[in-house]
């Protein structure tokens, strides 16, 4: 059951939250075709927790993914519904997952997920092996393990999905595969072996978002409904676990430890004992506090020994704008308000400025969950907890980077998904 948070923040955390629907959104527009959507429609219709509701592309294009959960594209022609959404709508749906939202795309919305064409939205790092598709309508066998259930030997219906490879786009994550083909159509001069072993469903995450894919037709196929209701709670997971992420962070102590004036370990924050030998110099640490916080919840992020320490804050905000960083999982943010409202929604946050003067230090910190008024959010921006000239357990934007005043429009923000999950 997903939580839609209806209270005001206190704190670190959340003060009550109610129970609503997963909302999913499916395209009924040019290019969807089949028995796809009375389908999906049957399956989720015997939940008591999802919701569907049908839009057109023009819905789209208008903005009207805002509020759901997820968009679902099923069967008939993947550029036929590339189309339908017009460039204004595709480019919705991509800031729609990329922002957190849901991507189940079956057959033709597989196709239509592919970075691999022009018309797709390219939110899977894939392309398809062959231009010729026609491969046939048929039941050919699958193996794998998804959401929990596992397969071998096992028939599912088939019209002429996508056989695909990764497109190796530097961007993008690269997909897991969870369900491969075991046998072939190979029909109408298509080629013949590539078939079998290709991924079949395979899942992958674009910006703070996830993405579900299957060149099959599960929907249709008896026995294996349950695989849509599964992907579908896959990719509409909870937002982040924000009580537990900022009861580990505010664990770090960083207003005792991280502090300037000494050299420090930069992963405990807890002073080395090595002498000073710039005594000109603050030597703060906010870079390193960040590193520190990125390494235990097992992010990605530009740390030692991968750089020094001097200079580190710099480097991380040029890291952060690179394709390294994207393929990562890190998601530019357009401002203090889209910074505040991913925090919220349990995201590690960073904000960053990198100093003109490239001898000089920059300064990182971390957004706190807030719920400041817009007119006060704008004025002070988001709180932040940071390592620096002063360490914050919590201070505002503006005076935590108080040093960087005339840069401080240059601020960027960036946020990656938590995953708190003990690993197996």
């Amino acid at each position: 059951m997903r939580y839609r948070f209806t209270s005001l923040l206190l704190g670190f955390g959340l003060l009550t939250a109610a129970a609503e629907p997963i909302k999913v959104a499916v395209y009924d527009d040019k290019g969807a075709a089949g028995k796809g959507i009375p389908s999906v429609e049957v399956i989720l219709g015997r939940t008591t927790d999802v919701k569907v509701t049908k839009l057109k592309g023009a819905d789209i294009a208008s903005g009207g993914l805002k509020g759901y959960d997820l968009v679902m594209f099923t069967g008939g022609s993947g550029s036929a519904e590339a189309a339908g959404l017009g460039e204004q709508g595709r480019q919705e749906v991509r800031e729609f997952v990329r922002n957190g939202g849901g991507y189940v795309g079956i057959c033709a919305g597989a196709y239509l997920a592919c970075s691999g064409f022009e018309w797709g939205l390219g939110v899977l790092n894939a392309k398809t092996v062959s231009p010729k598709w026609r491969r046939g309508q048929g039941e050919v066998k699958i193996e794998g393990a998804a959401f929990g259930d596992t397969f071998a030997d096992r028939g599912v219906r088939y019209a002429n999905g996508p056989i695909i490879k990764a497109d190796g786009r530097k961007d993008l994550p690269d997909f897991e595969v969870l369900i491969a083909f075991r046998s072939e159509l190979a029909q109408n001069d298509t080629p013949v072996g590539v078939m079998v072993n290709a991924p079949a469903m395979v899942r992958s995450t674009y910006g703070l978002g996830r993405v579900f894919t299957s060149s099959p037709h599960p929907e249709q196929t008896a026995g294996l409904e349950p695989l849509v209701e599964k992907a579908v709670r896959w990719v509409a997971r909870a937002k982040g676990p924000t009580d537990e992420l900022w009861k580990r962070l505010e664990a770090m102590e960083v207003d005792k430890l991280w502090l300037p004036g000494a050299i420090v370990d930069w992963r405990t924050g807890l002073p080395t004992g090595q002498p000073i030998k710039d005594a000109k110099s603050k030597h703060t640490h906010c870079s390193q506090f960040v590193a520190a916080v990125a390494d235990r919840l097992a992010i990605p992020l530009l740390r030692p020994p991968e750089h020094g320490v001097v200079g580190l804050a710099n480097a991380q905000f040029d890291w952060l704008a690179t394709d390294a960083a994207k393929k990562a999982g890190w998601v530019a943010l357009k401002d203090g308000a889209a910074a505040q409202s991913a925090a919220n929604d349990g995201r590690l946050v960073l904000a960053s400025l990198k100093n003109p003067d490239a001898t000089r230090p920059g300064h990182i910190a971390i957004v706190r969950p807030g719920a400041k008024e817009a007119a006060l959010l704008a004025q002070e921006g988001p709180d932040v907890m940071q390592a620096g000239g002063t360490n914050a357990m919590r201070t505002s934007l503006r005076k935590g980077f108080g040093n960087h005043k005339k840069e401080y429009d240059q601020i960027a923000f960036y946020a990656h998904v938590v995953d708190l999950t003990p690993a197996k």
